[in-house]
């Protein structure tokens, strides 16, 4: 899926992806993750991974997942990339963004520093794609 693209970008097809809005876990059909998959596979062409400056505490992971759209990766092993150590990712999906922060858990816990993504594609297709859920969910 990302063969093209070498390093922690190589895990995200082998995670349990799940969609979280403004704090709450989206119910997603298979062919809704189908779709997001999709469109970030196409975010994701030709991007790379640049060192980041971010980092992430507990209490601030929790916080920053009340505002926004997120992807979570959870992984049935531990992976570890520039000797950061990780089984959960989460980024945080922006409209019009050429990048991104990519947070690492492990067992739960989001800590220390991040890993940053720089794409050439704009995240615009791949919001939309998570805004009409999230809204569809809603009217519900």
């Amino acid at each position: 899926m990302f063969s093209a693209i070498l390093g922690v970008l190589d895990v995200f097809p082998y995670g349990e992806m799940s969609f979280v809005a403004n704090g709450e876990v989206v119910e997603i059909t298979d062919a809704q993750k189908a779709e997001i998959q999709k469109e970030f596979t196409a975010y994701l062409e030709n991007a790379y991974e640049t060192p980041a400056l971010g980092v992430i505490f507990p209490e601030l992971y929790d916080e920053m997942l009340k505002d926004g759209y997120f992807l979570v990766f959870k992984f049935d092993g531990y992976y570890e990339f520039n000797g950061l150590g990780f089984n959960e990712l989460t980024i945080k999906v922006d409209k019009d963004y050429h990048g991104f922060n990519i947070y690492r858990g492990i067992d739960g816990e989001y800590r220390g520093r991040c890993f940053y993504v720089n794409t050439e594609n704009t995240s615009t297709k791949l919001y939309e794609v998570l805004n009409e859920i999230f809204t569809s969910n809603s009217e519900e």
